[in-house]
């Protein structure tokens, strides 16, 4: 299998890699995958697990898993307590949602309706809502779209150009993604939702099986080792949300992205997020938040800020973001759901006031290394792991007793940050940017929002307090 980078920023017919594969390549050449934070997944981390999402999946299980990823964490815990099935191990949705329908296939002529009626009809009422979303555009100001997260299939074996066959492993880290409905086709597209993406990438395959317009318009790629050339452009028309709202028509990029899981055709970025003002990735809920306005939100009013900063836009105008790890730095980092890992390279080392000999610097025990969407692997020789908290800044002169303490990373235990100096990020060493901010840590907190009603948006990390669920 052709290895493909994990995500892709497009500007202009300019596409680079925000973030890389990561793998590992002992004796015997196995590569690893890392993959963030919440265990929210479609397929399971043990090897050989698929879960119920898989493209294997009948349609009989797949209207399953859609009526009960449509209820509510609290509606999802009562059912499984009802039913005897223990839930203290869960801190994901996306775990209790696959627990309720392993529970439910296995006993088919139990009723749901274990919750109380008033939760079972707000279920039911959000299931035909979301089934009739097609033909029905939403007449609200908000969008509350569903939000899927995947992972890589295990021990996928994948070719280095200018290195042998790396496999792939399963790690905490997982791809974010929504549904986009095209007419005339009842399949929808299952894209990566990428801030760290300028435009929207699809798999070559898709455009031929879309049968989606081309246009002979050239166009290239830096990547992890260079330039390359890319593929085709097309156009999506006419697109539409899971809940009926309308889309501008879409450019897309014909790329190869076949280190992804198989259960997503493309990646969809920031010039997507451009057409609202207000975006929150509920990872806790699973949904992905978009408001055409920015008025005063209700949505997160009750949730505490872990973190908050202004962002900057790079001169590829993606989106960078000042962080702290261990109270060390800050490092501008670029703010990435696409990327499963969270990367620095020296120059993002020496922000953090630290080098190769520094005594929180380790060397690598196996060799580790990134990828991109060239195919050429780079080493990440040494690693930092993050033990404490981390935090965003707008203005380091300006940090005190009063501003939000970060995220708590002893919560889920430590992160562990590669270090090496990654094509990518030189290409954005004019930027100051030393890292790569990826979901390993992003998907720490309950809520991403983004106020995107300005040139550059404002970035708050959010957790639920326990009522809210």
């Amino acid at each position: 299998m052709k290895l493909s980078s994990k995500q892709i920023i497009l500007v202009g017919c300019l596409y680079l890699p925000s973030c890389v594969l990561s793998f590992s390549v002992p004796q015997r050449r196995i590569a690893d995958l890392r993959l963030g934070p919440n265990l929210h997944q479609t397929f399971g981390v043990r090897k050989g697990t698929v879960r119920l999402l898989s493209s294997s999946s009948s349609t009989q299980e797949e209207d399953l898993i859609s009526d009960i990823r449509s209820m509510r964490v609290r509606q999802l815990k009562d059912e499984l307590k009802s039913a005897g099935v223990d839930t203290s191990d869960v801190f994901e949705k996306e775990e209790l949602v696959q627990r309720l329908a392993a529970y439910r296939k296995k006993n088919p002529n139990v009723e749901s309706g274990n919750v109380d009626s008033s939760s079972s009809a707000a279920s039911e009422d959000q299931t035909r809502a979301r089934r009739s979303s097609t033909s029905t555009p939403s007449s609200s100001s908000e969008c509350r779209i569903p939000m899927d997260f995947h992972s890589l299939t295990p021990d996928a074996s994948v070719q280095a150009k200018n290195d042998g066959n790396i496999f792939l492993r399963p790690s905490p880290g997982k791809y974010p993604s929504i549904n986009i409905n095209l007419p005339n086709h009842k399949r929808p597209l299952t894209l990566l939702v990428d801030t760290a993406c300028s435009g929207i990438v699809v798999r070559p395959s898709i455009i031929e099986q879309y049968n989606l317009p081309k246009y002979n318009v050239g166009m290239t790629m830096q990547a992890a080792g260079g330039t390359t050339t890319g593929n085709s452009v097309s156009k999506i028309v006419s697109p539409r949300l899971d809940d009926g709202t309308k889309l501008d028509d879409m450019m897309v990029a014909g790329q190869d992205i076949g280190a992804l899981p198989n259960t997503l055709d493309g990646i969809i970025g920031i010039s997507f997020l451009n057409q609202f003002k207000y975006v929150a990735f509920d990872f806790e809920q699973g949904e992905l938040i978009l408001r055409k306005t920015s008025s005063n939100n209700d949505t997160t009013a009750e949730m505490e800020v872990l973190a908050e900063s202004d962002c900057k836009v790079c001169r590829i105008q993606v989106w960078t973001v000042d962080v702290t790890l261990d109270g060390r730095g800050p490092v501008t980092m670029l703010l990435d759901t696409g990327a499963a890992s969270t990367f620095i390279n020296w120059k993002g080392a020496q922000d953090c006031n630290m080098n190769r000999d520094h005594p929180l610097i380790s060397r690598n025990r196996d060799a580790l290394g990134a990828m991109g969407a060239d195919n050429m692997a780079f080493e990440l020789s040494h690693r930092f792991v993050l033990k404490g908290r981390m935090n965003l800044t707008s203005n380091p002169s300006k940090i005190g007793a009063f501003e939000p303490l970060g995220i708590d990373i002893t919560k889920n235990g430590p992160v562990n940050i590669d270090i090496g100096d990654l094509p990518v990020l030189e290409t954005l060493k004019s930027d100051n940017v030393g890292g790569i901010l990826g979901s390993d840590i992003l998907m720490r907190c309950d809520v991403l929002e983004l106020d995107l009603s300005r040139g550059a948006p404002k970035i708050k990390m959010l957790k639920r307090n326990s009522f809210d669920n």
